[in-house]
């Protein structure tokens, strides 16, 4: 176990290549190609990165994409960390805790192939699953269902309190949302970002649910052309009526017809309704994200 030098760059290269390719064997909505030449200079140049060697070989790895000081979290991209076992899995956490805690983390997040191989590993080291990313193709459209009777219209910076109130809406039941500041200077940029689209559904002039739509810029392992829907909020007094399904419909409508080919989420976990909606949709899961405090 020891830090990654230029010595273990082409076998993590391998490790990370071989990875991408199973993944995308077993789900076809993974993109099972990478650039080499992009992965080797990825690879060379990381911070924060750990090596697993067993008889003259690369037998696992872990890499941090980020210390989040301002949450405590130390994060690991889905393609930073291989392992033969779980138990390479948890001495490379154990190898790289100290490093982290220094960098002003007390736990960890890692998004990793939603496999019960991968999540148990990620288990053994005391995470826990806390949300998955779903995907889904656009081709055929997604046939919103007929009769919404909403009106879609894109947000800009002078509806900053109408937004604020749609986001209060997407808090999950009985947990913090964000400082009051916080939000505000979030959904503002969000507003203002011209790459953006803030929807609001209305109803007689009346704001009554949102979406927040972005493209997402090349990833590797994810499908090209895709689009991150987020922030989905329904008005409370109109909940359980068909409303957020007719609105996720509209909006992947609308992106399909924009020319995106894949459409992506992320949900909680703790909800078993939010799950449901969301297969419901056509997502399937591809990714788990994984939390856990540091070991001692």
């Amino acid at each position: 176990m020891r830090p990654l030098g230029p010595s273990d760059v082409d076998g993590v290269c391998e490790r990370v290549i071989a990875r991408v390719a199973a993944a995308a064997a077993r789900c076809d909505l993974l993109e099972g190609t990478l650039d080499r030449g992009a992965l080797r200079r990825a690879v060379a140049n990381v911070e924060g990165a750990w090596v697993a060697r067993s008889r003259g070989r690369v037998v696992g790895h872990l890499a941090t994409a980020m210390v989040d000081r301002s949450r405590g979290r130390a994060w690991v991209p889905p393609d930073g960390a291989s392992f033969d076992s779980p138990a390479v899995l948890g001495a490379l956490v154990g190898a790289a805790t100290p490093v982290w805690r220094d960098a002003g983390a007390v736990g960890f997040s890692a998004w990793v192939y939603d496999e019960p191989v991968e999540v148990g590993a990620w288990a053994a080291c005391g995470a826990t699953l806390r949300a998955r990313r779903g995907v889904r193709v656009l081709s055929p459209p997604p046939d919103p269902r007929t009769g919404a009777a909403f009106a879609l219209r894109r947000a800009d910076i002078d509806d900053l309190e109408v937004a604020l109130t749609l986001d209060r809406w997407g808090d999950p039941p009985g947990a913090p949302g964000p400082e009051e500041a916080e939000r505000r200077r979030e959904v503002a940029d969000l507003l203002e970002d011209p790459d953006v689209d803030y929807l609001v559904a209305e109803i007689d002039g009346r704001p009554i649910a949102q979406a927040v739509v972005m493209p997402l810029a090349p990833r590797r392992g994810s499908r090209a052309n895709a689009v991150h829907l987020s922030a989905v909020a329904v008005d409370p007094e109109r909940r359980g009526r068909g409303l957020g399904g007719d609105l996720v419909g509209s909006v992947l409508e609308r992106v399909r017809v924009a020319g995106y080919a894949v459409a992506e989420v992320n949900w909680r976990t703790r909800d078993p309704r939010v799950e449901r909606f969301w297969r419901a949709r056509g997502f399937t899961p591809t990714h788990a994200l994984v939390e856990g405090p540091l070991p001692d």
